[in-house]
């Protein structure tokens, strides 16, 4: 990620040159936090390299393109990375670091190999903790070598992410070649997401090629909550933006305030309570300790007869890899396979970069990450973590019959013409809304003469105007709204609360007319209504079914004791009203009064 900093506006007269930063290593090491939203805590660290303050090369980006045409770029990422790593065992933090490293330093004649794993030895720090972020700025490097350059870094143990590569058919055949463990979503995508359409649909794509390759997909530049719940609604793995913190030299110094910021955000992203979680799907098993050996695994999978892979863990607890039971057997199973392989630790088997998901994760997010992958990964089971730490494994079956047993469920409740939800999820759903104990709003919609509409064209076009109510409601809900179907031509519409309630409405209810419309004939359009028979089986004239709403405002921590009370109320009142509409505010007295009406202030 590419740190946001302002130019320094000092005079350069006496500022330090690029060769003299690099040679006195005059670096300052800021850590930015990547947050995982599922579980509410802090996942890794960036680390962003600034030049002196009083220079031009405070400015990241003014710092690494001059070392670009200096040719001092690899003598630069070199100090950065000692600077960094340093700074980060010094301030004992637990998660990952990513460093950021560009793809064509790696293939300079300046960088030398094993200063960073001769670093980390001496810090006592193992490879599987440093990510090496690769951001390339220059097009044009050879994928061949840089994949060949990357399976290197990758032979040591280092993990892997991919940053913001280029442009073009080179950076994705890199992806392709190098199978990264993390992938950046670039802030450009990020920015007005929960706004734009087609930047929802790039993303969903992203996230199905990132997972179905096994990488785990980290937005950048998340500055907005709306984002977040989008981002969060897609099923993005991890966070970073300045939405959670902004970069720091002392990230553990400002935990405690980024924690509570933290459950706060947590709070927003609401999990209905009909919906099956990561958690129903998850095996407790033993893990495998990045110390054990070969022989010792051996051991381990006899004792365990129904087991066919264990994750490996490092000493946080934190998923590095699975050890499947045919990978240990193909080394010591072998004529001397116990001499030659048995001492070897069982990171040298396992299958790096598993893919883990959360026991928090709604189980059609944890599908679409294990059915993207492979045909040949599809059946492997996959590691179920808590906040990023392990807890079990999961399999493909359990899942599938977890994913059947839900469908039948919701199926059970389902309306049969809308398939939305019915009475029990409505009320769940109202539940969890008032539990939330955030204000909003409470709709109740249905349609003015749809009884005479039915008469005169027919079940048929009348059950073609409810699915088009349907639709209308679903396409204009946000991510975070609720949309159920009650039965006949009644629906609830439950909102997050907006500024301008009104107006989304009344562009829900113009959206109704336009959908409906072109399926009636012209003469119907052109006098606005038609003729049929009234309940005493009188003809008369009828105007178009209209979409009325009643709208209950519901504040933080109030609400009616029944909502179908206070709706069979409101929904008369919005009938006669001109415009179809009704919007009250719902008053803590009528907890006790239950007045109707009289105990609530129209707007």
């Amino acid at each position: 990620m590419t740190d946001t900093l302002a130019p320094a506006s000092s005079d350069q007269s006496s500022a330090p040159t690029l060769p003299d930063i690099v040679r006195e290593e005059r670096i300052d090491v800021h850590f930015q936090p990547i947050v995982a939203i599922r579980s509410g805590g802090v996942f890794a660290y960036e680390a962003l390299s600034r030049g002196p303050s009083e220079s031009i090369y405070a400015h990241p980006l003014t710092m690494f393109e001059a070392a670009r045409k200096q040719s001092l770029l690899a003598p630069l990422e070199a100090v950065c990375r000692q600077r960094a790593i340093t700074a980060w065992a010094a301030e004992r933090l637990d998660e990952l670091l990513f460093i950021n490293v560009s793809p064509e330093v790696l293939l300079d004649p300046q960088h030398r190999n094993g200063e960073t794993l001769r670093l980390l030895t001496r810090l006592g720090i193992p490879t599987h903790r440093l990510v090496i972020e690769l951001t390339e700025q220059s097009p044009g490097i050879d994928p061949d070598l840089m994949a060949e350059a990357v399976r290197h870094y990758q032979s040591m143990g280092f993990t892997i992410a991919l940053d913001d590569l280029g442009e073009g058919y080179a950076s994705l055949r890199l992806w392709s070649q190098i199978r990264p463990d993390f992938v950046k979503l670039d802030r450009h995508f990020v920015s007005e997401l929960d706004r734009d359409y087609v930047k929802r649909r790039f993303v969903r794509a992203f996230l199905d090629v990132a997972h179905g390759m096994g990488s785990r997909v980290i937005a950048e530049g998340v500055e907005r909550e709306e984002e977040l719940d989008c981002l969060h609604e897609l099923g993005v793995d991890y966070y970073q933006g300045w939405l959670f913190a902004r970069p720091s030299p002392t990230p553990k110094a400002e935990r405690a305030a980024l924690n509570e910021h933290l459950a706060h955000l947590v709070a927003r992203q609401k999990s209905p309570s009909h919906t099956c979680m990561g958690r129903h799907i998850c095996k407790v098993l033993p893990s495998l300790a990045i110390t054990v050996t070969v022989a010792e695994a051996s051991e381990r999978f006899s004792s365990m007869p129904d087991v066919g892979a264990m994750a490996v863990v490092d000493d946080q607890g934190i998923p590095i890899g699975v050890l499947t039971r045919e990978a240990v057997m193909a080394l010591v199973g072998k004529r001397f396979g116990f001499d030659l392989h048995g001492r070897e630790p069982v990171t040298k088997a396992m299958h790096v970069a598993p893919l883990c998901v959360e026991v928090t994760e709604p189980l059609d997010q944890v599908s679409r990450k294990v059915t993207g992958r492979g045909i040949d990964q599809r059946d492997e089971p996959f590691v179920v973590t808590q906040q990023g730490r392990y807890v079990g494994m999961g399999q493909l079956v359990a899942l599938l019959q977890q994913i059947t047993e839900q469908r039948v469920a919701v199926a059970r409740q389902a309306n049969p013409l809308t398939q939305l939800p019915g009475n029990a999820p409505i009320r769940a759903a109202l539940d969890d809304f008032v539990g939330e104990r955030e204000p909003f709003v409470a709709c109740y919609l249905d349609l003015d003469y749809f009884k005479p509409f039915n008469d005169r064209f027919g079940y048929v076009m009348g059950d073609q105007v409810l699915l088009d109510v349907a639709v209308t409601l679903d396409t204009m809900k946000g991510q975070r709204d609720f949309l159920g179907h009650l039965g006949g031509d009644d629906f609830v519409l439950l909102l997050e609360s907006r500024e301008d309630l009104h107006g989304f409405l009344a562009a829900l209810q113009q959206a109704f007319v336009a959908r409906f419309t072109p399926r009636l004939p012209a003469e119907v359009v052109r006098d606005n209504g038609f003729m049929a028979q009234d309940r005493f089986g009188q003809e008369r004239f009828f105007a178009l079914p209209r979409l009325s709403v009643a709208a209950l405002c519901v504040p933080a921590g109030q609400a009616p004791h029944s909502f179908g009370d206070y709706w069979s109320s409101l929904k008369q009142s919005a009938k006669r009203a001109v415009n179809g509409r009704l919007v009250v505010r719902f008053k803590e007295e009528t907890l006790a009064s239950k007045r109707g009406l009289t105990s609530l202030v129209a707007h």
